[in-house]
């Protein structure tokens, strides 16, 4: 195992980049998020009423026009944190496939890591996530006085839910976006892999409404396990058991050492490529 100058395995060279340049990651999310809105009145405000307007379609729609199969209740509610969630994932992970397309000039004239790009693509749309969870808790909130659901102390678990999907996404981030350098058709594999994970996560059904002899199957799919949590932590209201927290962290690291393994093996050619 090569290792870096300081002794340590060179493949973690790139988280250990990230971590030192979190101020240029900050910098140049707040950059993406003023970019993002700007010529926009309402500027961030479209981050709260994107959300809402969708929890309200998701409301009509389950309440008036269809009738969800599996048994949950209230199903928008059930739906809106899940597609909330997963929104992040997938455009974190297309917004890296295009990361360094995006930022070739200013990675070729500075001498900025080139890990801070994928770090940024996911800052952003982790800090889309943040200013639209307001609205999932108002929901949440809404449920608990009309009786649809009852939170307690499992909601606290949520935001660790969530640091360790963002963990997961980071690394998966950092592997997408030195193979898209590299590889033109990998943006195009990602949103139609992003399509099919969707179907095939615990997003728009319970994990529990899967028949018993495709439960393995599904528990294959690396996202399985967060968005099950996520809806155990935000929606029952249950504790997350313990071998869910340890699928979790293992999960989270393994995508962060073979993402980091990855980029580190491309990260030479990354700037003349991109």
């Amino acid at each position: 195992m090569s290792k870096s100058s300081d002794g340590r395995p060179r493949f973690l060279s790139p988280l250990l980049r990230t971590l030192r340049q979190r101020p240029l990651v900050v910098a140049l999310t707040k950059r993406e998020l003023s970019a993002r809105y700007r010529g926009s009145a309402l500027g961030f405000v479209w981050s709260l009423i994107n959300p809402l307007l969708l929890l309200l379609v998701y409301a009509t729609v389950f309440r008036f026009v269809f009738t969800p199969r599996a048994d949950v209740r209230p199903y928008a509610l059930f739906l809106f944190g899940g597609v909330l969630v997963w929104g992040f994932v997938s455009a974190a992970l297309l917004d890296a496939a295009e990361t360094f397309r995006t930022n070739g000039p200013l990675l070729r004239k500075t001498t900025v890591a080139p890990e801070v790009f994928p770090a940024v693509a996911v800052g952003a749309r982790l800090s889309h996530l943040c200013l639209a969870l307001p609205v999932l808790g108002a929901a949440i909130l809404f449920a608990a006085v009309t009786g649809s659901a009852s939170p307690g102390a499992p909601l606290f678990q949520f935001p660790f839910v969530l640091l360790l999907l963002t963990a997961t996404v980071f690394g998966l981030a950092l592997a997408v976006s030195s193979l898209a350098v590299h590889f033109g058709d990998v943006r195009d594999l990602i949103g139609n892999l992003l399509t099919l994970a969707f179907f095939l996560t615990p997003v728009l059904y319970p994990a529990a409404s899967v028949p018993q002899r495709w439960r393995p199957f599904l528990w294959l799919n690396p996202f399985a396990i967060f968005f099950s949590s996520v809806h155990e932590s935000a929606f029952f209201f249950r504790p997350i058991s313990a071998s869910a927290w340890a699928g979790m962290a293992l999960t989270a690291a393994a995508a962060l050492l073979s993402g980091a393994w990855v980029f580190d093996r491309l990260r030479d050619s990354i700037a003349e490529e991109a």
